[in-house]
């Protein structure tokens, strides 16, 4: 008979500190772009004109997202990989389905309905997804 090890119920074991400092950090140094409804507005904006940062060209600097749109792109990758969105290619070069991560190796990603004709367009819609979560999470709606 094989037993589950369980972790114990401890503030080391449950990541307390890391979910602390992040939603400090996420307080200081995000919200204040994203509480201002004019803010928020250029930052998404901004995202979808340049979905993808785009590659550099000959003899031009690097394109650059801004401050506030950097940190917020960090911050909505960390979600944990269970049922995080992704997307998959479900007709080369012509349609990308969002799907659902397991959350384990080796799990099957399942689709969702949602469909878009570009990467980009489905780039900018897991953005705005992830977007809404953070901000129902600190009470504002988007």
């Amino acid at each position: 008979m094989t037993r589950k090890h369980k972790n114990p119920d401890t503030t080391i074991h449950r990541n307390d500190s890391f979910a602390a400092v992040d939603d400090y950090d996420t307080r200081m140094y995000i919200l204040p772009y994203l509480i201002d409804e004019d803010s928020r507005n250029e930052i998404i904006t901004e995202h979808a004109a340049n979905p993808m940062y785009s590659g550099t060209k000959p003899g031009e600097p690097a394109p650059m997202y801004s401050n506030a749109l950097v940190r917020l792109i960090d911050k909505l990758r960390t979600t944990p990989q269970k049922n995080k969105l992704t997307i998959v290619e479900t007709k080369r070069w012509e349609e990308y389905t969002l799907g659902l991560l397991p959350g384990n190796r080796g799990g099957k990603v399942r689709l969702t309905d949602e469909s878009y004709p570009t990467r980009g367009e489905a780039e900018h819609a897991i953005f705005l997804k992830r977007l809404k979560v953070l901000l129902s999470q600190y009470g504002i709606e988007m």
